[in-house]
């Protein structure tokens, strides 16, 4: 039992350095992002759900409170801290082609309501151009986040996979 707590808060903490070297860095913001949400679903695949979504609650409150830049914290907490666990469960169907259009479905309607939040409360404080050009430009960022969507899906599986296989080897578990 001590084992499984002081893993999750250090990958709470984890979680929130990842999200914070999100909000501070220029470059590599995806993939701090996608840091922060393999921690999640290394502690799932560890010790279950569980202790998942506990990881997520903590992680997303911290971020909300200590990140400077709230983009990312929000990011965190509308889709990439619990998507880990709703992968687990569309995984469980075993079916290749119906995983991908639930995951694909998923990822629209959180994309859809990441929109509508982003254009009701943050479009008049938004002064980057990047956003702006997105919310102006939105099939063809729509088009683009679905292959970012594979490819963050593809390495969460395959990263997730490789620490079942090896790294949890080495730690003795």
């Amino acid at each position: 039992m001590v084992k499984r707590i002081t893993y999750s808060a250090i990958s709470l903490a984890l979680t929130v350095i990842f999200l914070y070297a999100a909000t501070v860095f220029s470059t590599g913001r995806i993939a701090a992002l996608g840091l922060a949400s393999l921690l999640c679903g290394i502690c799932v695949s560890r010790f279950g759900v569980r202790y998942g979504i506990t990881l997520y609650i903590g992680a997303s409150i911290l971020s909300l409170l200590v990140l400077p830049n709230k983009m990312f914290a929000l990011l965190y907490v509308l889709f990439a801290g619990y998507y880990p666990i709703v992968k687990l469960y569309i995984e469980k169907l075993q079916k290749l082609w119906a995983e991908w259009i639930l995951k694909i479905l998923f990822f629209n309607l959180t994309l859809a309501l990441i929109y509508i939040i982003v254009k009701l409360f943050f479009a008049p404080l938004l002064t980057s151009v990047l956003p702006l050009l997105v919310l102006h430009y939105v099939v063809l960022a729509v088009i683009v986040m679905q292959v970012i969507f594979v490819i963050y899906d593809w390495a969460l599986s395959y990263m997730i996979g490789y620490y079942d296989q090896f790294l949890r080897r080495i730690s003795h578990d």
